[in-house]
């Protein structure tokens, strides 16, 4: 046998040393992966919070000088967030690079005040369709208007156009879009109304709520937007009444609203469960919220079923949003905590308390 020596330990050192960093490496790098995205939560302090996702830690505090966030939306690209004030008569424009306000209108007056109860703003930003109504006051009441649909010019700060309802049919509620480009105003009603932006002039219809096969009734579908969709694109669960068997049945619909298409299937009979789009798009997940009977859903769209459902303890009223790497179910809203549920196992992981209770929560994406 040979004695180890100096130079043969050292070998040995090294040797070890470089077996130890191959195996530890790749633990490691896992354990620093994780979601990367940043979340904003509204709160009735007048602020928003600014909260690091991967350790769920607030690193800013955004005041708002409209007063409560009510709600709020990122734009387009996802550099501003335009914010509303409870009364629906103030927007707030946030740069969110910088934390500070870029913009904020209305078009109330002293004694006339206009709600904005649909804010639409174009993907380039140049305009909003807005739609109003107006509340004057009388020396014995409130004048109530009709709701009216308005073009607001963002750069302007006017009212540059008053949008004729379609066919002559006043709503109290409108559900517009627009194209990727900012080129159409996709207009939702029985049918989807296009418009040409500019002109504002209809240049097409789709009849989405019959573009299923024949037989299986209306398609009811709200074009439902989520943060990890592609752009033009809307993923969720949809309704259909069997006009057989007079049954309400569910499923899982892809439309593109440019291409008017979409891909759709059956899952089985209708359920009260939501749905929000995984990060990879092959995997969703949803809410059923009834008391004493709340439950996690596993869709799988790669294989267009319902993967599974497990109980757990929910609250009365709920919010669901899913991590930026698809790990964890976030539970939020209402109250001042977030809960981390795994979506592996749905194991309650930990909670977060923010001190504040949430009027709004918004994940986004790293860049």
């Amino acid at each position: 046998m040979i004695a180890a020596t100096p130079v043969h330990a050292g070998r040995r050192m090294a040797l070890l040393a470089a077996l130890l960093c191959a195996l530890l490496a790749p633990r490691a790098a896992h354990a620093q992966a994780g979601p990367g995205g940043t979340i904003y939560v509204g709160t009735y302090a007048k602020t928003i919070l600014v909260v690091d996702e991967r350790t769920m830690n607030v690193r800013d505090t955004i005041p708002v000088s409209i007063g409560i966030p009510a709600n709020f939306f990122p734009s387009h690209d996802r550099r501003k967030l335009y914010i509303m004030d409870p009364a629906a008569e103030q927007v707030e424009v946030i740069d969110i690079a910088t934390r500070r306000q870029v913009d904020r209108f209305t078009l109330s007056e002293p004694n006339r005040r206009v709600r904005i109860w649909g804010l639409n703003v174009d993907p380039l930003e140049r305009f909003a369709v807005l739609l109003v109504k107006t509340y004057t006051k009388k020396i014995d009441r409130f004048e109530v208007g009709p709701p009216t649909l308005l073009r607001y010019d963002l750069r302007q700060h006017t009212v540059t156009d008053t949008i004729a309802w379609p066919e002559g049919e006043q709503r109290e509620g409108a559900r517009i879009l627009f194209s990727p480009d900012g080129r159409y105003l996709y207009f939702l009603a029985e049918d989807i109304l296009i418009y040409d932006a500019a002109t504002l002039k209809q240049v097409d219809r789709w009849q989405l709520a019959t573009a299923l096969e024949e037989g299986m009734g209306r398609f009811n579908f709200g074009l439902p937007e989520d943060v990890y969709e592609e752009p033009g694109f809307y993923t969720g669960l949809f309704r259909v009444t069997d006009p057989v068997q007079n049954r309400q049945l569910m499923g899982v619909a892809r439309v593109n609203l440019v291409a008017k298409s979409v891909d759709f299937y059956t899952l089985g009979p209708n359920q009260p469960v939501s749905f929000r789009l995984g990060p990879d798009r092959r995997r969703a997940w949803g809410l059923r919220s009834q008391t004493g009977n709340y439950e996690f859903w596993t869709f799988d769209l790669e294989n267009r079923r319902v993967l599974g459902r497990t109980s757990f303890n929910g609250r009365p009223r709920m919010g669901l949003s899913v991590s930026t790497d698809g790990r964890f179910l976030y539970i939020h809203t209402a109250g001042p905590t977030i809960d981390l549920y795994e979506t592996s196992t749905f194991r309650l992981v930990r909670s977060v308390d923010l001190g504040a209770d949430m009027t709004r929560f918004l994940l986004l994406p790293g860049r």
